[in-house]
């Protein structure tokens, strides 16, 4: 029994060999496959790759109108009524209290300078300041229109003051200084006499030669 598997094993074996001769060596008995190929670029389908995506339908909205008609944390579930318009502001007109301060000339063009809102500005003809427009310049005024309204500047005269010829009036002239005479010491709490009072002559010198008192006379004194 052992001679005949040792027979069996040996058979299977050479059956072995020769499948892996057969897929070695082809028909003409040169090896196969020992040059080896790149395999070829394969182009990948990337929207197959991609899961798909559902289609949007379009959705009932009247719900959500519902919901806003009839807000559920609102104690009258009723929507907050909407708020007022804005005021619409007036545009300030700063062309009423504008000012023209000069006229110019130029090679078939003209214009005028007028003080706006604080500002001394150019104005040429047909230029638009404030939505009004420049039309017209005459002798001494200028003509702004817009919408069918128009409005002038007239450029005021400079104020002209009368000259006499004589120089101006003096100063006058400042009170004089009365003169202050020294005292001499006085007793303690006798009176001083007041600072502005006219020295008191004495009688000596009130009278003339021979004691003869003075009389005044004009332009000068004379005894009598």
């Amino acid at each position: 029994m052992k001679k005949y598997s040792l027979h069996v094993l040996l058979l299977v074996n050479a059956l072995l060999v020769l499948v892996l001769v057969g897929l070695w060596v082809d028909s003409s008995g040169h090896l196969r496959n020992i040059h080896w190929q790149a395999p070829l670029a394969q182009k990948a389908d990337y929207a197959a790759m991609v899961p798909v995506l559902p289609g949007t339908e379009r959705m009932d909205t009247a719900q959500f109108i519902a919901m806003l008609d009839r807000p559920v944390f609102s104690p009258t579930r009723r929507p907050p009524p909407p708020p007022p318009p804005p005021e619409e502001k007036a545009p300030v007109d700063n062309l009423s209290s504008a000012q023209l301060s000069g006229l110019f000339v130029g090679d078939g063009d003209g214009g005028a300078i007028i003080q706006i809102a604080g500002k001394h500005k150019r104005v040429r003809l047909r230029e638009v300041v404030e939505g009004w427009t420049l039309s017209s310049i005459q002798d001494r005024s200028v003509i702004f229109t817009r919408g069918g309204q128009s409005r002038a500047l007239q450029l005021p005269r400079a104020a002209l003051t009368s000259y006499t010829g004589l120089p101006q009036a003096a100063r006058a002239a400042p009170a004089p200084i009365p003169p202050t005479y020294p005292t001499s010491a006085a007793a303690p709490g006798a009176p001083q006499p007041p600072a502005n009072s006219a020295p008191v002559q004495s009688p000596a010198a009130r009278t003339g030669a021979g004691g003869r008192p003075l009389v005044p006379v004009f332009g000068g004194s004379a005894s009598q």
